[in-house]
Order: structure tokens, then sequence, then C-alpha cells
């Protein structure tokens, strides 16, 4: 296919969705309110449907094909091509709130762009994807906005996600995806979390270079160590 998405690209895409929602999973009967357990909840299912769409794709287009399964759960730690911010082990809840936020952000203009590009099966996959990132980032923007002009708790903690977080920013402006423009996708993203930030009366800290993450990934290593260890306890088991 002429027109394909590069698979680099749609790894980075699903990666980044399977371990963010995977991250999101672990909040499963521990949310602040029953509400806020199960927004966080369907806003798992939602990113991980998108990465199964994804990964079922990359299997469907490789030679010789392979499945999904094979792709989420038999790559090593150092084959996964996911955002940095994604895998990084759960903090509080606004640290959680924060990701969510600086992730949908990232999505809802990459998803627009590939909706209307000419990789007519990733199209079909972000017209999905579009609506819900624009739904999960209407929820964390109103949380943002929440802990930034609450209580001098809410902000303090706010405020702490930001300095642990916003180093990794860097990397979702400067992250390449083919079927999107770097330029469009940064100033998408920047309007988003200004506008935010503004409304939460938080000072929006400078943009700096991508930080460079831990090349061993050590989130990483733990998260697929407990997401995989079932499937390869069975490889061959069928569910």
């Amino acid at each position: 296919m002429s027109n394909a998405i590069p698979e680099t690209s749609l790894l980075t895409l699903a990666d980044t969705c399977l371990l963010w929602g995977h991250r999101l999973s672990e909040w499963c009967g521990h949310g602040p309110a029953l509400e806020e357990d199960i927004a966080l909840t369907n806003t798992a299912l939602d990113v991980i449907g998108q990465a199964r769409a994804l990964l079922q794709l990359v299997a469907h287009r490789r030679t010789p094909p392979t499945t999904e399964d094979a792709l989420a759960y038999f790559r090593d730690p150092h084959e996964f091509r996911n955002l940095s911010l994604a895998e990084l082990a759960n903090g509080d809840y606004a640290q959680t709130i924060l990701r969510s936020f600086l992730l949908a952000a990232w999505f809802v203009p990459v998803w627009e762009a590939l909706e209307k590009g000419a990789d007519r099966q990733v199209a079909a996959i972000a017209t999905n994807a579009s609506k819900e990132a624009r739904m999960q980032l209407r929820h964390a923007h109103d949380w943002v906005v929440r802990f930034g002009d609450g209580t001098p708790e809410s902000r303090r903690r706010i405020e702490a996600a930001v300095a642990s977080l916003w180093p990794r920013c860097g990397e979702l402006l400067d992250v390449e995806i083919d079927g999107t423009a770097r330029t469009a996708r940064r100033d998408a993203w920047l309007s988003i979390v200004t506008t935010t930030f503004t409304k939460a009366t938080m000072t929006m800290p400078p943009m700096g270079a991508a930080s460079t993450p831990n090349s061993s990934h050590p989130d990483r290593v733990t998260l697929l160590t407990e997401m995989q260890s079932l499937a390869r306890q069975h490889p061959n088991a069928v569910w």
C-alpha cells in the first residue's frame, strides 16, 4: 500500500495506548470516588481498544502475518515504541489526571490528522479514536482546573504532578508520526494546554527540549513483566 502509514508510527501510537491503558487499569477499584473509578476504567478500555485495533492492523500487514497478542505479549521491553509518559508508574490521582490530560491533548490532533489521511484503514480507526480522545480530554481538563483552582492541597498536588511529568512533554512534540504535521500538532497541543493551565490559574512551564528517558526503561520493564506474565507462562493457551 503506497499510502500506508509506516509500522513505526503505528507502533508508537499502539504501544502508547496499550501502556497508558494498563496504567489506568491499575486504578480500577482504587479511584477517589465511584464515578471517577468508572471514568478511569472507561478511559482504560477506550485506549486499550485503540491499541488493539492498531496492533491488529500491524499484525495483518506484516510478512508473514502475526497476531495482536504476539505483538502485545511477546515483544520485549526494548521493542516497544511508546511515548515514555505512558509507561511511568502511577503516582497520586493528580498525576494520573495530568498524564491523561497531556496525552489526550496530544492524541486529539494526531487522530484528527490521521482521520483525514490517505491510509483509509488507519483513518477508520482514527475516526472512532478521535471521538474518544475528545471525551477523555474534556474529563481530564475539568479535573486539572479543579485541582489548580481549588484548595491549597489540590494546588500542591497538581503542581507536583506538573514538576514530575513536564520534562517528558518535549517528546510529545518532537516524535515523528507519519501522516501528521509536526508543527500543527505542536501548535494544537500548546494551545490546548495553555488554555487549560490559564483556567486552572497555573503557570505553564517553559517547553524545553525532549528529555532522554532512562535507556533501561525500568517502569516499562515492571509494567510489561506484570502485563505479559500469564501469556508467557501459557504461550499456547486458547481462551
